[in-house]
């Protein structure tokens, strides 16, 4: 029962990795120092998906249910839970270049943002 749980608790932890790859270099715009946590998250993602091995965290994942007793699932967390449920199955090329199109401009906006407060931050003083 406990591995399960611990199980679960991966799962979970992995998709709240994965939703933060996709909003945290927005969220960076109100909370500035939260773009660390997403650089370290971002570049992760892009190893992975670049040299193209396994993720750890699915590794765990897969640990904990063969110690639960558990069927352990076919190929990657991504095709295990979101191809084919958030979007169409098949098109995990596409939402990967969606998302680290959507991390594009969110640091984009992030730099214009940042700039345009440093500016009136130096207006304020003068």
């Amino acid at each position: 029962m406990i591995y399960r749980a611990l199980a679960d608790l991966v799962m979970i932890a992995h998709g709240a990795f994965l939703i933060f790859f996709v909003i945290g270099g927005f969220l960076a715009w109100k909370w500035r120092r939260v773009i660390w946590a997403h650089l370290f998250v971002a570049v992760w993602n892009l190893t992975i998906v670049i040299l193209d091995f396994g993720c750890p965290v699915t590794a765990l994942e897969k640990h904990w249910r063969r110690e639960g007793g558990e069927q352990v699932y076919e190929g990657g967390f991504i095709q295990h839970y979101v191809d084919g449920t958030v979007y169409p199955e098949g098109y995990t090329w596409l939402a990967e270049r969606i998302g680290f199109a959507l991390l594009v401009i969110s640091y984009l906006g992030l730099y214009f943002v940042s700039r345009r407060t440093r500016g009136r931050s130096v207006e304020t003083r003068t």
